[in-house]
């Protein structure tokens, strides 16, 4: 009886230090709900897109191995704060909550936001008062949000940037506030979705790593990862590929 605990008492010491790993993982976060080209789920455990061929390029870059998880947004605060994940490498300050417990790397790449609809585009923001706008559950929109608030524009949410954009395309909604990466991927396999609209630019966020304070990694470390991503042109090809441009941090 004492040996077969014994023996059950190890086991279980040996599966949780397989567990734990041994700290030379890279265990990105990535959130649950992103559109093609940033995303394409497949197979449970199996991620490509953007952010995660970006990911594992960091990982390499470090010498370590990549760990990719799909995460929803209510559990990413959680799983960056306890240590869960070292990073999550689709943010910007300016959406985080928590953002004097977490750490951030140098941008990876601009976000160009626009509102995408039929042409002739109104010039301002006053000029669309009163009009719905195609956003996106859970999401935060510095600019957007206190005419939302106030009921000057209408927000209508999704769960994904596709749906949106496929609601644009079926004449459900008029007006779409996205991300310029998400157009032109779109738009290559659904070139009408740019035929007699306009885009009203609205702000551009620096895309960086929040990086857990328990975790494996240091901004040190990943500033020096990115750097390289950016000196070899892996990351400009990874855009490339996807039919977008990288638009570079100024």
């Amino acid at each position: 009886m004492f040996r077969s605990c014994s023996m059950g008492l190890l086991l279980f010491f040996f599966a949780a230090l397989g567990f734990a790993g041994d700290g030379k993982e890279f265990r990105v976060a990535i959130p649950a709900g992103l559109a093609p080209p940033l995303l394409f789920e497949g197979k449970p455990g199996e991620y490509k897109g953007l952010v995660a061929e970006y990911s594992e390029a960091l990982a390499q870059a470090m010498g370590r191995k990549s760990e990719l998880s799909l995460v929803t947004r209510y559990r990413l605060d959680g799983y960056l704060l306890s240590g869960k994940m070292d990073a999550l490498c689709y943010t910007s300050k300016a959406w985080a909550s928590n953002q004097n417990k977490l750490d951030f790397s140098k941008p990876l790449f601009l976000k160009r936001e626009v509102i995408i609809g039929p042409a002739p585009m109104p010039k301002t923001l006053k000029d669309l008062e009163g009009r719905t706008i195609g956003t996106m559950l859970q999401y935060v929109y510095p600019k957007l949000d206190p005419l939302f608030e106030s009921k000057k524009l209408i927000r209508e949410d999704s769960l994904s940037e596709e749906a949106n954009l496929k609601k644009l395309l079926n004449g459900r909604i008029h007006y779409v506030v996205t991300d310029e990466i998400f157009i032109d991927y779109f738009g290559v396999e659904n070139p009408r979705i740019n035929r007699k609209r306009d885009r009203l630019f609205m702000q551009e966020y620096p895309i960086a790593c929040s990086i857990s304070r328990k975790g494996h990694i240091t901004v040190k470390e990943l500033n020096a990862a990115i750097d390289e991503l950016h000196a070899s042109g892996k990351l400009e090809s990874m855009f490339k590929k996807y039919g977008t441009a990288l638009r570079r941090p100024k």
